[in-house]
Order: C-alpha cells, then structure tokens, then sequence
C-alpha cells in the first residue's frame, strides 16, 4: 500500500529522469497548493513534487478541491498517474 502522496514523489523523480520539468517558483507551488482544500496535510517532503505533478497535468485531487495526500493510491488511480506520466513525457 502506497500513499498518494508517496506514488506522486516516485513519479516526479521519474519526471527528472525523462526530462520532464514543471518549472516554478516557491510562491508558484505555494498557489498551486493553496487551491485544495487538504493540501495543508501533505507532508513537507512531498509538496513540491504534488505542485510539480498538479502543474503538469499529471495529477489531479480527488475531486477539484481535494487532493488527499495521505489516502491510499488505489490500482486504477496509479494506472492512470503511470499512463498521463508517460504520455507527457512522450514515451508513449
């Protein structure tokens, strides 16, 4: 079992890897964040990688204020992150 906000980490440092890069300032991720209603609970670690993610149209919240760091990532949702991840970093 993997935390949304763990699975959202993996793929940012996969974004790395590809090249893929969202490039922002800290008061840009701040903002970012501050649209979900939860971000707050997202652990220190993971924010900028959540902000990264969401900016790139990889990750999207649970619903359109909620991004649920801590709830558990299910298959269909990691399916979905693994799917966007590789199609926008043209490796499919």
């Amino acid at each position: 079992k993997i935390t949304r906000e763990q699975a959202i980490t993996m793929i940012a440092k996969a974004m790395k890897l590809t090249g893929l890069k969202a490039g922002m300032t800290q008061i840009e991720q701040e903002n970012i964040l501050e649209w979900f209603a939860d971000s707050q609970q997202s652990a220190e670690w993971a924010k900028e990688s959540l902000a990264a993610g969401i900016k790139t149209e990889i990750v999207y919240g649970k619903n359109e204020r909620t991004l649920a760091p801590k709830d558990e990532m299910t298959r269909a949702e990691a399916a979905a992150l693994v799917r966007r991840f590789l199609q926008k970093s043209g490796l499919i």
